[in-house]
């Protein structure tokens, strides 16, 4: 299964296939919000086209106090949906998963927080990458997405497998 991550945001989206196919979508900060998504959506038609992913794997964007604004959230989830229309458009499987949920598979158990902070560098360990944080952070969160989604799934088809057997 191919997988596309994208860890959606206004000015950078990171985006992960493979180690060696991943990236940033940056948008213009002078553009208007309308051109952003049109450049949005012409890069992320350029990602689908190259990479023919079976599923898209979207970070979920929800509010939560100390996080941003009303306003923030409004706008990612306006760019959320131009991913998933696109990828309906062209009959792919979208998957919203939470940052916590793919950090939580991803990545183990942790005490106290597992941010994005968390993540890199447990990515930079793990394959060794000569990354630097400032550049290449929205790109690990986009791993974790595709590494927390593919952990999900070989967990539920497990159970799936242990339930036939009974």
């Amino acid at each position: 299964m191919k997988i596309l991550a994208l860890d959606v945001s206004t000015k950078s989206t990171g985006w992960f296939v493979t180690k060696r196919s991943c990236g940033k979508i940056v948008t213009d900060k002078k553009s208007s919000f309308d051109q952003k998504l049109v450049f949005f959506r012409k890069e992320l038609v350029k990602l689908l086209h190259k990479y023919k992913p079976d599923v898209v794997v979207i970070e979920d964007a929800y509010y939560r106090p100390g996080f941003g604004n009303i306003h923030t959230l409004k706008t990612l989830v306006k760019f959320a949906g131009v991913a998933i229309e696109l990828c309906a458009s062209c009959g792919i499987k979208t998957e919203i998963l939470t940052a916590t949920t793919a950090r939580k598979n991803c990545c183990g158990t942790h005490e106290g927080k597992f941010g994005k902070r968390e993540v890199f560098d447990f990515f930079i360990d793990k394959y060794d990458l000569d990354w630097k944080y400032e550049s290449h952070n929205d790109v690990t969160d986009a791993m974790a997405l595709s590494w927390g989604y593919r952990e999900i799934q070989r967990v539920k088809k497990k159970s799936d497998q242990e339930k036939t057997r009974k």
